[in-house]
């Protein structure tokens, strides 16, 4: 450690928890602004850790997994040694690829289901009726969320079971805390608070289980008979589930057909994706009704849903989803101006030699934890003009693009000819200006699916509901480097009287 604190300003491990307790956000943006060197953040739960200034980020985050890892920070932060114990599935995670690949590549197919099964959710929970109503604005959300996800992870009827849906809740909110809490833990006791974090993990992990081991158990059941006999009447559903049965029939390992593990697993598929989409909306919400109804975001976003959705004869498809320009902007916007963490996208350098910074006589040793200034990068008057200021359709506008890219000292993208290709910006776009899904190969995996039910979710609301517009916008709560939701804040909507469509 004595190299590193020659290498980079060091912190005194009081200041870890001090800061901490008065908000460590305000150190990490003041270091942030006075150069674009690498700094060091206090943390709670991670010691100090390395903050990679944003022209490094495609240098440092483009190294091998075997320099500087994923898989190993991803492993600390959930703390998966004590919040999920099994070997068979930490060791093997084909589910991160289902997510990936097959999720990604069967949007098409799902695109009318997830529609389908938002519509259903936002009769439910939002109602018919045109008289105003108040509604919790992250528990509504997330089961709409929930609901819709659900029914491309694993069909009807688990998609539409309340108390599946709350047990996926409480399992995932175990995971992510649990895993904060024991970092934040010192290491003569954390094997204490391990115990019984991971206990309580296993506990709501049965809890679930109850609920979904019927589906998996038939599903394997069916899937072993149309192995064995081609000719079995049954056409295999296009979901998560039935992909994650595929995969473990192909490892050839027995373990992985337990339907146990199966469950796990689609929990965990569920534990990654709920929360950050259904944090998102719920942002989204909160900022179109506390911005200035002057603006016209709303009306212009109606406006264009129901243009695209009258093109495409009155039902939502994967080609009119993707015509949704306004919409992915105010998307993506949202996610810049309120990241689900100040600091994020954690790396650990994996190579015993460590790593040497690009053009720089720093160097970083084995262990150390790397992480991205999402929040300061998001705020940054040099690359965002009225950064602290919401704006739905900064992303939309070409001009803006350009000088987004011109601010940050890099050329935009460039088309297949070479000319620059100053469009707008969808969400899916990941650039040292936007790390809000990610940065580098190691990009959410998701995201697809995430942003086109998003956008869905977004485009059914304006259509069919009117909100309330508010006087202030509900403050999240800090939690370590988290922004969480549980605000306690209400939305007033109602069913629009006669909806377009």
């Amino acid at each position: 450690m004595s190299a590193y604190a020659e290498s980079i300003p060091a912190t005194a491990i009081a200041l870890i928890i001090i800061c901490y307790l008065l908000e460590a956000k305000s150190l990490h943006r003041e270091k942030y602004s006075k150069a674009g060197i690498p700094f060091t953040m206090p943390s709670v739960e991670r010691g100090v850790a390395v903050i990679v200034p944003p022209r490094q980020l495609k240098s440092v985050y483009g190294l091998p997994e075997d320099v500087v890892g994923v898989k190993a920070a991803q492993d600390q932060t959930l703390q998966v040694d004590w919040t999920i114990w099994d070997k068979r599935i930490t060791g093997v995670r084909f589910h991160i690829s289902v997510i990936r690949h097959q999720l990604t590549r069967n949007l098409k197919q799902l695109t009318p289901a997830i529609a389908d099964e938002l519509k259903r959710g936002f009769d439910q929970w939002w109602g018919t009726g045109t008289e105003w109503r108040e509604l919790s604005i992250w528990d509504s959300c997330f089961k709409l969320v929930a609901g819709a996800s659900n029914r491309a992870f694993c069909g009807v009827p688990l998609c539409r079971d309340i108390d599946f849906i709350q047990r996926l809740r409480d399992h995932a909110l175990a995971i992510f805390l649990g895993g904060a809490a024991i970092n934040a833990t010192p290491k003569l006791i954390r094997p204490v608070i391990g115990l019984f974090t991971g206990l309580l993990c296993e506990f709501l992990f049965r809890r679930a289980l109850k609920k979904c081991m019927p589906v998996v158990r038939e599903r394997l059941e069916k899937m072993a008979m149309l192995r064995s006999d081609p000719s079995y009447s049954w056409s295999p559903p296009e979901d998560s589930l039935q992909w994650i049965v595929e995969e473990s029939f192909a490892c050839k390992d027995p373990d992985q057909l337990l339907p146990e593990i199966i469950c796990k697993r689609l929990l965990l598929i569920n534990d990654i994706s709920l929360h950050t989409t259904s944090f998102t909306v719920h942002n989204l919400i909160l900022d179109l009704v506390s911005s200035d109804p002057a603006k016209g975001y709303v009306h212009a976003l109606r406006e264009e849903c129901d243009r695209v959705i009258k093109e495409a004869g009155g039902s939502w498809t994967f080609e009119a989803i993707n015509k949704l320009k306004l919409v992915d902007s105010a998307i993506r916007e949202s996610i810049r101006f309120t990241p689900i963490t100040s600091v994020g996208l954690p790396r650990t350098v994996v190579h015993p030699d460590g790593i040497q910074l690009e053009n720089s006589e720093v160097k970083i040793p084995y262990g150390t934890t790397l992480a991205t200034p999402m929040e300061a990068i998001h705020y940054d008057e040099d690359i965002y003009k009225n950064a602290r200021q919401f704006d739905a359709f900064r992303f939309a506008d070409p001009e803006v693009v350009k000088d987004i890219f011109d601010a940050f000292g890099q050329d935009a993208p460039k088309g297949k000819k070479g000319h620059l290709n100053n469009k707008p910006r969808s969400s899916l776009n990941l650039d040292d200006a936007f790390v809000g899904f990610g940065f580098g190969k190691h990009g959410c995996p998701g995201r697809y699916f995430a942003l086109n039910e998003m956008k869905i979710f977004v485009a059914h609301m304006l259509l069919h509901y009117d909100l309330e517009f508010a006087k202030e916008r509900p403050q999240l709560i800090d939690f370590l480097w988290l922004k969480l939701p549980f605000h306690g804040g209400k939305v007033r909507v109602r069913r629009r009287a006669a909806p377009p469509v």
